[in-house]
This record gives structure tokens, sequence and C-alpha cells, in this order.
């Protein structure tokens, strides 16, 4: 497929080297020390979300459940076909793109979340909870002008241009406004 790949001797070699490089992890289930599905899990309790596939010649229903609960895209038999590796790979290459480019997507968020000031960020929180513009200015003791103004702030820095749009997008970013 042109791909680069780095061949490890064993799972402890590769979490050594690894340091959430794009691509994805071909892992035998039978190795040498750290067998497939302990690699599995040491990479899921780091926060790793590496696309998995996993191939055994050892494939029993349990083994093949406990990998694909884990978030294996797949487990497969050997001896396998050449075109169900490349499928499994360009599958697990998409995964991992699409997971990265949502990473990168909420860190924008989240970014631009947190450039609101101490003032926006109180009427965000009112505008989340569903307050009309004249509840909001009358809580903060403010003008309907003020909150206004705040809004479109706020709306200009968070690129949106509804209230349902905003809502979604602080809800996505997994952080209370």
């Amino acid at each position: 497929m042109g791909f680069a790949a780095v061949g490890f001797e064993s799972s402890e070699a590769f979490l050594a080297h690894y340091e959430d490089q794009p691509g994805c992890l071909i892992t035998d289930y039978r190795m040498a020390g750290m067998n497939g599905l302990e690699l599995q899990e040491t990479l899921l309790k780091r926060g790793c979300d590496l696309p998995l596939i996993m191939v055994t010649a050892y494939a029993r229903t349990p083994l093949t459940i406990q990998a694909i609960k884990s978030g294996a895209v797949t487990l497969l038999d050997k001896p396998y076909d050449e075109d169900s590796l490349w499928q499994a790979i360009r599958k697990a290459l998409t995964q991992d793109d699409q997971q990265r480019q949502t990473k990168r997507h909420l860190a924008d968020v989240r970014r631009r979340l947190e450039s609101l000031s101490e003032k926006e960020r109180a009427v965000l929180d009112l505008l989340v909870a569903g307050k009309a513009n004249k509840a909001m200015a009358s809580q903060l003791e403010v003008s309907l002008r003020t909150i206004e103004n705040r809004r479109r702030s706020i709306f200009s820095k968070l690129g949106v241009e509804t209230v349902a749009e905003l809502v979604a997008l602080v809800f996505k970013s997994d952080t209370t406004p």
C-alpha cells in the first residue's frame, strides 16, 4: 500500500518507542512477554486510542469478544488472506484519521471557549441554561445592550450563528462553560 511500517521485537519495545504517531498497530495475540490483549489493555490505560488489528492462529470466541470490546478494529485468523489485512489496515487508518480530526476540532473549540472573558462566560452559562436576554441582564445587573454586545462577542469568538449551534458546541467540547 506504500505506507511506512516499523517492526518491534515485543510489545514492550513498541510501548517504549510509541509517542502518539498517526497510523495503526498490527499485533499478534501470542508473543513473548506481553500478549496482544495485554498490549491493548496497556494502551487503553495510557489513554491511547491507536487503532489495533490483532492476528492470531488461536482464535477463540472469548479472545475475539475481548479484543473487539476493547476497541480492536478486527481480529484476523491465521492464515488470513492479504485482502482482509489490507481492508483492515484501510479501516484502521481511516479511523485514526477521524479520531485525530475530532481531537483537533475539540482542542480548537476548547481554545475558543477559553478565550472568553469572565463576563462573557457568565453570559454563556445563562445562554446555555436557556435564559432570555432580559433575564440575563437582570441577573447580571447590566443593561440589555451589554448582554447583546456580549452575546455578539461570544458568537463571533466561537464562530456560531445561532443559540442552538452555541449549545451544541459547548456540549461537544465536554467542558463546563
